[in-house]
């Protein structure tokens, strides 16, 4: 069930009256919903990829704190540089997306969770367990995935990339929220896969679990940064 909530102290950069909150939120759901289910048919729209990311993006604008309004909209610039073919450009921009959700979770830690969280033996068990996957992940990424990109700007680009979208997930796992830490996971999957598919070894049906997982982590991640909530919502580390 949704209902609504407060919202964060982060603003959004254009003000929307909080009693239309959930009838946008509603409206962009379901318009989401049916622009991904749009790319799986066999109809014929240039960069319809991208239609989904500007969803969010236009919407954001209105109903996101500022920091995520930025990342939907390089995301979506993304999908649509990917939809033109240029790989290079796709990471670039994807790349400023998670540096401003970095920026997002970065602060809303700082001026939000720290002050709630409660450090006990439990939280720390949690912390390590956020931080080894976080590693993980960079180690996994650098021995199997960044050695078989092309060298040069690519392979470069490709170690970045990784570096940033990891520091994302420890970001995002820190927020005391299973839908950012959702989000956050499989944001990470889909571009596990499409690494993975590019530079050690075909993935079948990696279309399908590509764009599956990206459609529903962008929704995710944007649902919780406005003040429409699908709750109760589980806090992770709530000790």
């Amino acid at each position: 069930m949704l209902i609504l909530a407060s919202k964060d102290k982060n603003m959004s950069i254009i003000k929307v009256k909080e009693s239309k909150v959930r009838s946008i939120a509603l409206t962009v759901t379901a318009a989401y919903l049916l622009a991904s289910v749009l790319f799986f048919l066999p109809v014929e729209i240039p960069h319809k990829v991208t239609i989904p990311a500007a969803i969010l993006a236009v919407s954001a604008l209105w109903m996101c704190p500022w920091q995520m309004a930025m990342a939907f909209i390089f995301s979506a610039i993304g999908d649509y540089m990917g939809s033109c073919g240029n790989f290079l450009a796709q990471m670039v921009f994807f790349a400023i997306g998670h540096v401003w959700f970095i920026a997002y979770f970065v602060g809303r830690y700082f001026s939000k969770v720290e002050k709630d969280m409660k450090l006990t033996a439990k939280a720390k068990g949690y912390l390590v367990m956020v931080i080894f996957c976080t590693l993980t992940l960079l180690a996994t990424a650098f021995i199997k995935i960044v050695p078989g990109a092309e060298p040069g700007i690519i392979k470069a680009g490709v170690g970045i990339y990784a570096c940033i979208i990891s520091l994302m997930l420890l970001t995002a796992l820190l927020q005391r929220s299973s839908l950012f830490a959702l989000g956050a996971v499989l944001f990470v999957f889909s571009d596990f896969i499409i690494a993975w598919n590019m530079f050690v070894e075909p993935v079948p049906y990696r279309t399908y679990l590509v764009l599956v997982t990206y459609y529903l982590a962008q929704w995710l991640l944007y649902i919780r940064s406005t003040s429409f909530r699908v709750g109760p919502e589980m806090r992770l580390m709530r000790f």
